[in-house]
């Protein structure tokens, strides 16, 4: 069976169940093995444990993987430089594309970019997280072999887009409404009796050790999914045509 790779950035280790899910659910439909290799972040070998991580451990990553080669003429220099070059992992571990995933919902708290983010609109916030991500890397244009996985709103939305759009969850919005515009996702998914817990600062968020059971149900509903949110439509695109 052929085999294909992908490493992957992402916020946390919510996005790395369920881009695998999805990776082992298009892998049946194209007959093709399809890794998902974690790059950033990574289990701890004595916990067992995900350290803390989000966009801004994303942001970090980009930044100490970007383009960091430089014109010293010391070998040993130069030879660091390129181990800490996305670009060398990915031709190092002969993968099909590194992928970098981060959720739009946190346009709004990257100052570093500019003008920074004021849009109104789903495909604003992606454009706006492709130009932020392509800064922190140090690119012009997205790279053959980079995959920017921009989550609208968040992973979460994919969750919620398994349920049918005449759910009475949903009879507040308009008729053909777009998934990827909704804003108040975890709500929405507490109501439909999804899992959750209520933390240190009184937020309550959607339960993390339920994590397995819902990235199979993205992976188990993937063709509805892709109707309906177009960021999980490009991701398996991404796994079919590679």
């Amino acid at each position: 069976m052929e085999k294909l790779l992908f490493l992957l950035v992402c916020e946390g280790p919510t996005d790395i169940l369920t881009i695998k899910s999805i990776a082992k659910k298009i892998s049946q439909k194209i007959d093709k093995d399809i890794e998902i290799r974690e790059l950033s972040p990574q289990r701890d070998e004595t916990t067992n444990r995900y350290p803390h991580h989000g966009w801004k451990e994303v942001r970090k990553w980009c930044k100490l993987y970007g383009k960091s080669l430089n014109n010293s003429t010391n070998p040993l220099e130069s030879f660091a430089a390129r181990s800490k070059n996305w670009k060398s992992l990915v031709s190092v571990s002969n993968a099909n594309a590194l992928i970098i995933q981060i959720d739009t919902d946190i346009a709004e708290y990257i100052d570093e970019v500019e003008p920074t983010y004021s849009g109104s609109t789903k495909n604003a916030r992606k454009r706006f997280l492709d130009k932020a991500i392509l800064q922190w890397l140090g690119e012009d244009t997205i790279p053959e072999k980079a995959f920017l996985l921009k989550s609208t709103y968040s992973t979460e939305t994919w969750l919620l887009a398994t349920f049918d759009k005449n759910n009475v969850v949903f009879d507040d919005l308009n008729e053909g409404f777009d998934f990827e515009e909704i804003e108040d996702i975890n709500p929405r998914l507490f109501t439909l009796g999804c899992a959750n817990y209520t933390d240190p600062n009184g937020q309550q968020k959607l339960s993390k050790n339920n994590y397995g059971n819902y990235a199979d149900k993205i992976a188990s509903n993937i063709d509805k999914v892709r109707k309906e949110c177009e960021e999980a439509n490009l991701l398996c695109n991404k796994f079919e045509n590679s």
